[in-house]
This record gives C-alpha cells, structure tokens and sequence, in this order.
C-alpha cells in the first residue's frame, strides 16, 4: 500500500479538489456526453470553497496526501447519530493501492467507537466503488434515482432500517 496522509483542505486546494473528482470520474467513464465541465467546474469549486472555509454544517474536507503530492478528496460528514463518507476521489494513478480502503477502514474504526453507523452514498453507474464497499460489509439501506445508500454498522445485531 502507498503511504498517505490527510490533511484540513484550504482554500489554495479548491481547484485541486475540483480537478480530482473530474480526473477520477473520468477515468472511469461516468462524465455524461452532455457534461459542460467549465460550468461544473465553477459551480463545484464555489461549493467547495463553502465547504473549506466551514461555511457548510457538520463536515470536512481534506486533501489526501501520497508522498509529498495531493492525491485525492475526502469528505465527511458527522453528526450525533451517524458519520457519513460525503465524498472520496482519488487520482487515477494512485487507486487499487489500499488507500481507499485503509480510510474507510479508519472510518469503521471511528464508528465503533462512537457507537454509531458509518453511512455513504454510491452512484449506480459506478460498480468498482460499490464492489469494494460490498466487500467492506456496507450494506443497502435504500436508494434514489442516481445511487444506493450503504450502510455500515459496528453492531452485527444491527438490521438496517430502510430510509
């Protein structure tokens, strides 16, 4: 596994942060023919921005770290009854090295200890991120029209309640 680190995002990684979710989507195939990036790109930075600056309640973004060099987007949300994974791109050179599941491993961890689930969203045009959270023990809890709601819990007696 590639060594990495996480650390507080800041307002000089905003265009980085924007840029991996673009390079990581695209990597995989999932930009839609009709994608008007510069648009998303403004947008998206504008919003992440918010989330740097804590303008947005109950979660953080950081910037993963492999070496030196920004690697990726982490994004999480906690609140008093659940931590949620909001977001996790990595660069396309630095996937399929343990990183992703060495975070959300990290973030099971901090569920147990807190007593409480650990909850995401995946989109369902994306297979290789629902594979390795159905391999993590996440399991569907419900769904809208884009993606699937996974949860985590660290009681096995746990039954999940569909939202």
């Amino acid at each position: 596994m590639l060594g990495y680190r996480i650390r507080p995002a800041t307002d000089e990684d905003v265009a980085f942060l924007t840029d991996v979710v673009v390079e990581a989507t695209r990597a995989q195939g999932r930009l839609p023919d009709d994608f008007d990036e510069r648009d998303w790109r403004r947008r998206y930075a504008e919003w992440t921005l918010e989330q740097v600056r804590g303008e947005t309640l109950d979660n953080t973004t950081s910037v993963i770290e492999v070496g030196n060099e920004r690697a990726g987007r982490l994004r999480i949300t906690r609140t008093a009854d659940y931590i949620e994974l909001s977001g996790i791109q990595l660069r396309p050179d630095v996937q399929r090295h343990g990183i992703g599941t060495s975070i959300i491993e990290d973030l099971k961890a901090q569920a147990t200890a807190a007593g409480m689930p650990l909850e995401l969203g995946v989109e369902k045009d994306n297979p290789g991120a629902r594979k390795l959270y159905d391999r993590l023990g996440f399991v569907q809890v419900g769904e809208t029209e884009d993606e699937c709601k996974l949860r985590w819990s660290p009681r096995p007696d746990a039954r999940p309640e569909l939202s």
